[in-house]
Parts: C-alpha cells; structure tokens; sequence
C-alpha cells in the first residue's frame, strides 16, 4: 500500500500545480521505491526550473525521502514547509498525515483528515475516511491541558442600564449586576481513553476538569467537571456518536448544579467537498439551591460544511435550545444561526470568522412586566494562529468576538467586546 500512495500525493501533489514540462510522478515514484534519491532530485531539477516552485517541490520531495529513511519528525517539519507556503498543496497534506499517525498523533493526524475528507477526489476522500478508521481503532489514550485569559468589557454579562422598569416604577440595578470590565483566567484538562470494540467500533470515555475565576477577584471561582462515555462507529459512509454525560458545576467551591443526560452527533458525505452533522443533547437539570431552576434542556442541531477548496471551508448550522424548569418565567424555546468560514493562509496562520444570532422566547409573563421576556443576541468573531508558533510545545490562539444582546427586560439588555488568548498541549 506504501508506493501507492506516494504515487498519489505525487500526481495529485504536482499536477495542476507545475508546467505541462512538469516531472513524471510515476518515475519519481519508482526512482523513491527504488531509493534513487539523487535520481529524483536531478529529475525535479531538470523538469522544474521556475525557482519558487522548484523549492515548493523540493520541500516535499525531501519530506518523502526523510519518511521513506525513518526520519518522521524531520518529515512533518518539511511537508508543513509546503503547506505554509502553499495550503493547497494536497499531496504534503496527505503524506502529513500519514507521517502523523505513524508517530501516534492522532489530534494533529485528525485535524488534516478531517479536510481532506471533505477533497473531491474519490481516492484522497478514501484515503482520509481509512485515515479516520486507523485513529478510532488505534486511539488509546490521551490528554490534554489549556489556559486562557480573555479581558472582557462585560465579564459578568451585566445590564448596560442603571435602572430596570417593573410595575412602572424604575428600580435601581445594583452594581454587581450591571456590565463592569475584568479579565478571566482558565485553566483546566481533559483526557480519555479507547475501548476497541471490533468493526470499526469503540468505546471512549472521557473526563475534563477547569476553573475559571477573573483577576480582579470580583467574581467567585467556577469548577466545572465533566466525564462521558461515547459509543463510537462508522455505519457505511456515515459516522456516529452516542453516549451518556455528566456535568458538575461549582460556585465559590460550593456545589452549584448537576447536569446528566445523553448526547449524540452524526456526521455523512454529502456529494464532493459537503459534510452533513447532526447533533442533540438531553439534560437533566439540578440546583443545588437554586431549586425552582430544576428541569431540563435539550439541545439539537444541524451543521453543513462545504469546502470550496482545502485551504478554504464554510459551514452554516441551526438549532434549537429548549429549557423547562418549575418557574414559567425561566422556560423558554430558543433558535439560533451561525455562519463560519476558515481560511487556511500563507505563512502558516489560520483564521476562522463566525457570525451568529441567537432568539431566546420565555414562556411566563417576567415578574412586574406583565410580559415574557425576549432576547435577541448577535455575535460575531474571529481566531487567528499560526502552525509556525511553539511556545514550549504550547500552541497558543487569539480570538476577539463582540456580542450584543437586545432584551425587552433592560436588566438583560447588553453588549460585551471580549478578547481571548489561549494555549493548548497535548500529550
């Protein structure tokens, strides 16, 4: 299976891409299985002389020499060489991968299958999906820590207003609940582990641990623990997800609230460069004395994403939020929208830019305001990184989103510019 794909990435990598003088992909192909690497130089050199795009080549010519000889670490170096300089270039994302899974990174091996997955092309698309396959059947275990800081111009999403209208009378807001600046700080981890179940089949539970709490000391520190377990397989083209959750929030190291419930996703091929999600999430609510709050929510939604071409992908998704809970002012049916686009760039950054809108509808009369409460949010976005940057194994991103919300009830009338800055490490 090895010369294969090697003889794939290179047609696929240099068609299209070179002049119609270009190399001859199937002689590089026997002169790399035959070991002539000098042989495959001097073939590039003398089929390929516009400068740049000699380097371009060359980078991952030397890429697939070094994983031929063993050199992984030297490989996926040189074929992220070629993607910084050239994000289109299928055949370094392939030959990427492949060298990724064969050193057992499975999150940054996932990452690049996951876009290719979405290629036009029947065999890169195989290729990806049997890529996937070998992550679910070989994931084992894993973890991962993150921090962020994320300044805020609205930490505690306070009203924008000094005073709130009940009953017709003007109450003032008291200043821990109107908008007020502060900078949060989170930090937590997650890890998992894989149970082979056969058929393309696993078993993955999973656990996560953060805290959140702000500089200024304005607010009390949040504990959030989660653990799952998902039922994981393939069914034809088609992949699932299926799985019991739990969720345990802490206030102030008090305990706060429990959720417990099932979750789900569904992800399938939809003609060349479309992927179709769907996904739910039904919840049991319970507080710990916020009890009028007990109940439940179920969330669900759908997601298409089209890839106009690898370096470039757009998604749309919408969904429903549903909550119950023993107080009718507090039920509400919410939708929302989301449109996003990402953008692999040169010189290794990536972009992702969302818009979103959210309407929340209350189903009881708010107290005082012999109406029910509507919200309507917009939010939009963007989070930029660079392959290129390591700090200390650390991959940090930066993000920036402006989110306004519009309520009939001005207690929950704001805006909010928030800043994030966050480093992630897998192990």
């Amino acid at each position: 299976m090895r010369i294969p794909i090697f003889f794939m990435a290179l047609v696929l990598g240099m068609a299209g891409t070179a002049a119609a003088s270009g190399p001859d992909g199937k002689l590089l192909a026997r002169l790399l299985a035959w070991g002539d690497h000098d042989g495959a130089r001097a073939h590039l050199a003398a089929t390929v002389s516009e400068p740049a795009l000699h380097a371009l080549h060359r980078t991952h010519l030397e890429g697939l020499i070094a994983r031929q000889q063993g050199r992984n670490a030297d490989a996926v170096a040189l074929f992220r060489s070629v993607l910084v300089i050239d994000p289109d270039f299928v055949a370094a994302r392939v030959e990427l991968s492949r060298t990724l899974l064969a050193m057992r990174n499975f999150e940054g091996a996932a990452h690049h299958l996951d876009i290719l997955a979405l290629n036009a092309n029947d065999g890169i698309h195989s290729l990806a999906q049997s890529g996937l396959d070998h992550i679910r059947a070989n994931r084992g275990y894993g973890a991962q820590m993150h921090f962020s800081i994320a300044p805020s111009s609205n930490l505690n999403r306070g009203s924008g207003h000094q005073t709130f209208n009940a009953g017709g009378l003007a109450f003032a807001i008291d200043p821990g609940s109107r908008q007020t600046a502060g900078m949060g700080v989170t930090i937590g981890a997650s890890a998992y582990n894989s149970f082979i179940l056969g058929n393309g089949q696993a078993l993955v539970a999973s656990a996560s641990a953060d805290l959140t709490t702000d500089i200024e000391g304005s607010r009390a520190e949040q504990i959030s623990l989660n653990a799952g377990l998902s039922w994981q397989g393939r069914v034809g083209g088609a992949r699932f997800a299926i799985g019991p959750i739990i969720n345990a929030t802490f206030s102030a190291f008090e305990p706060h609230l429990m959720r417990y419930g099932l979750s789900g996703d569904f992800a399938a091929s939809a003609g060349a460069q479309n992927l179709v999600g769907l996904s739910f999430t039904a919840l049991g609510q319970d507080y710990a004395s916020e009890t009028y709050r007990n109940g439940f929510r179920v969330l669900a939604g759908a997601q298409l994403t089209h890839a106009f071409m690898p370096a470039l992908r757009a998604s749309v998704e919408t969904g429903v939020d549903i909550e119950r809970t023993q107080s009718a002012h507090l039920d509400r049916n919410g939708i929302y929208g989301e449109v996003r686009v990402e953008r692999d760039w040169r010189g290794g950054f990536s972009t992702s830019i969302f818009a979103r809108y959210a309407r929340e509808q209350y189903l009881g009369n708010y107290p005082g305001t012999g109406a029910p409460r509507v919200d309507d949010r917009l939010s939009a976005g963007v989070t930029v990184s660079n392959s290129q940057i390591d700090l200390g194994g650390f991959t940090p991103t930066l993000g920036y989103s402006y989110t306004r919300q519009f309520s009939n009830v001005s207690f929950f009338d704001h805006d909010s510019h928030d800043v994030t800055f966050g480093l992630t490490k897998a192990f």
